[in-house]
């Protein structure tokens, strides 16, 4: 090898990280000179020189499950750690919880805003074409941001022959096309973690979660001869449904479906312009992968990812994320959401996960720049869900 090749090597190896550095700087930079915003104070991660995380930049949380009679606690909670505005993926249907969502987006100033649900369960009923059209008009006119898919469409729902309804079935197209001439965005769950899909016991990395929540498991059969589909069949179905529907927007949740496998979101996100994703509950899963590929991925998909956190407040209690047999206390939210504020903001590695019940690792800060953190944390959400951030004093 020649002097000259090694030293071009050598270059290539340390180009992604000079690259880094200098995104870095450039964003410190921006951030000094940027115009103050928000109720929230600036929080520090643990140290006299630990960097200044979810400072003043306005956060909407695109991915909530709030129990409307705890809406005042809920807004109040979000609040205290930088969060302006929420929106509820348990927004109800039609006489099922719908009203009263509306109700609560009135009464908490639009701080918490809605999603509203379909009952797929429907779809063999002679007047499924007249329901899906009546109860998004509905939707529409109450002012929800859109429309939330559970995973139970395609892990949960059957048929009258006792087969799972499959997310790409052509009785659905309704739904998905309606919406798009609506205008109303899908929130779109669709599978589980890979590990919910393998056998449990100690071998799996989720066998904490698992353990607490045996219902969780997909794998085997879910009645006598019926065999839970693969992951890969049920995400094959969620791709070819939003290939199908290229004038609709499709948020895919838990960062697209597939935070086990960024590639897999970045090519269907080169693929379908109609694609987005929402970063709920995933940080500890995408968190463990390299830190600069995923700074990358940030980057170049800037405009098409929204912040979500996947936080529920019940009456029963208050999740981060996930759980195992214990609701989460009070006391850890502040740490839930500066994890993920350290994720985002910082280069630190080996942060501990917001959500450790979902694996035994650490995750790697990727210290995106100041532009990035602006559409992830509120402009994109507030450009496709038609949000506006309520003033300070609101």
């Amino acid at each position: 090898m020649t002097r000259s090749t090694a030293i071009s090597r050598t270059y290539l190896r340390i180009l992604p990280w000079v690259l880094v550095l200098l995104a870095g700087s450039i964003a410190a930079f921006v951030a000094l000179r940027a115009p103050k915003h928000g109720t929230a104070p600036s929080a520090r991660a643990s140290g006299p020189d630990a960097p200044r995380v979810g400072t003043d930049i306005p956060k909407i949380d695109i991915h909530v499950h709030i129990a409307p009679r705890l809406a005042a606690r809920a807004v109040s909670l979000f609040r205290e750690n930088g969060i302006e505005v929420a929106v509820n993926a348990s927004g109800g249907a039609p006489s099922q919880g719908l009203e009263l969502s509306q109700e609560v987006a009135g009464q908490t100033g639009g701080r918490l805003l809605f999603w509203c649900n379909l009952s797929f369960a429907r779809v063999e009923d002679p007047e499924w074409p007249a329901y899906v059209a009546e109860t998004l008009e509905t939707c529409k006119r109450s002012g929800a941001r859109g429309l939330k898919i559970y995973k139970a469409l395609g892990l949960g729902v059957r048929t009258s022959d006792g087969n799972l309804l499959a997310i790409d079935d052509p009785r659905l197209d309704i739904v998905f096309d309606t919406c798009g001439s609506l205008g109303l965005p899908i929130l779109m769950h669709a599978g589980d973690p890979v590990a919910f899909f393998r056998a449990d016991g100690a071998q799996n990395e989720r066998h904490a979660e698992l353990a607490a929540h045996p219902e969780w498991s997909f794998f085997g059969e879910y009645s006598p001869g019926h065999a839970w589909p693969t992951w890969e069949q049920v995400f094959t179905q969620f791709e070819r449904r939003v290939l199908r529907h290229p004038h609709t927007t499709i948020i895919g949740t838990h960062f697209g479906n597939s935070p086990e496998d960024p590639r897999r979101v970045a090519s269907m996100l080169e693929r379908a312009p109609n694609y987005y994703l929402d970063t709920a509950a995933r940080v500890p899963e995408i968190g463990r992968q390299p830190a600069v590929p995923m700074h990358a991925f940030f980057v170049k998909w800037q405009d098409r990812i929204l912040f979500g956190s996947d936080t529920a407040v019940t009456p029963d209690g208050l999740v981060l994320g996930s759980r195992g047999e214990a609701y989460d206390p009070p006391a850890r939210v502040p740490e839930f959401f500066l994890a993920q504020w350290r994720y985002y903001e910082t280069d630190e590695r080996h942060l501990a996960s917001p959500t450790p019940i979902q694996g035994d690792w650490t995750i790697d800060g990727i210290g995106l720049p100041r532009v990035v953190l602006e559409k992830l944390y509120h402009g994109n959400a507030e450009r496709l869900l038609h949000i506006t951030l309520p003033t300070a004093t609101e």
